[in-house]
């Protein structure tokens, strides 16, 4: 009797550790103290290739490009609570998601693609949103910054005639016609490269823990 209950005992605390590591095996990452589950990851990329109109690819790689964008939300989301940056607000993502829905030649068929990635509108809104408020954050942030001279944008013009060039445009417009064109991409680069740089630091800066055995 007695090496009945001990057996009973026994089990009952593997059952609470196997309990504890599959809880354990639901943190992805931790950024500080904050914590990005593995079903934040997988929702993550199945709203990402619902958006794309790609299949869903659950991969170890994929994960962990998934998890590195919602690293980055975080670390976004945290300055701008720092500094009381004005991002979007769920209302502003009203047009961005109509366009979405606009796609698909009915509501069936709409709600059927959501079925088939296994997700929500409200995934689809979430994930706009987040997106919205990293553009604007960007923008506030960055594009002050960004100073650009003549030369520079003479510089970045040779560089896109050669690229037009190889993609075979039989008609190359002139520096002056381009001029717009050529200063708005070159700000857009190199707001994007502050955002990177910034990016880079905050992550050196933070302890960040990736779960090895939810990115194989």
């Amino acid at each position: 009797m007695r090496a009945r209950i001990i057996l009973i005992v026994l089990a009952a605390a593997l059952a609470r550790e196997e309990l504890c590591a599959e809880i354990l095996d639901r943190i992805a990452v931790t950024v500080g103290k904050e914590v990005i589950t593995e079903s934040d990851v997988v929702r993550e990329i199945r709203v990402a290739a619902f958006l794309d109109q790609k299949p869903v690819d659950l991969s170890g790689g994929e994960k962990r490009k998934a998890a590195d964008r919602l690293v980055d939300q975080i670390l976004i989301l945290r300055d701008a609570a720092i500094s009381r940056a004005a991002l979007a607000a769920p209302e502003d993502v009203r047009r961005m998601f109509d366009q979405v829905k606009s796609q698909y030649p009915s509501e069936a068929d709409y709600q059927a693609a959501l079925a088939r990635d296994r997700i929500t509108e409200a995934d689809v809104t979430d994930h706009l949103l987040a997106g919205l408020r990293a553009l604007r954050f960007t923008d506030l942030r960055f594009r002050p910054e960004v100073e650009i001279s003549g030369d520079d944008l003479r510089e970045f013009y040779a560089s896109l005639s050669v690229e037009w060039r190889e993609k075979g445009e039989t008609r190359i417009p002139t520096f002056e016609e381009s001029r717009d064109q050529v200063e708005k991409l070159l700000t857009n680069q190199r707001v994007g490269q502050a955002l990177d740089r910034w990016l880079g630091a905050q992550r050196t800066q933070t302890r960040i823990v990736y779960r090895v055995r939810v990115f194989p």
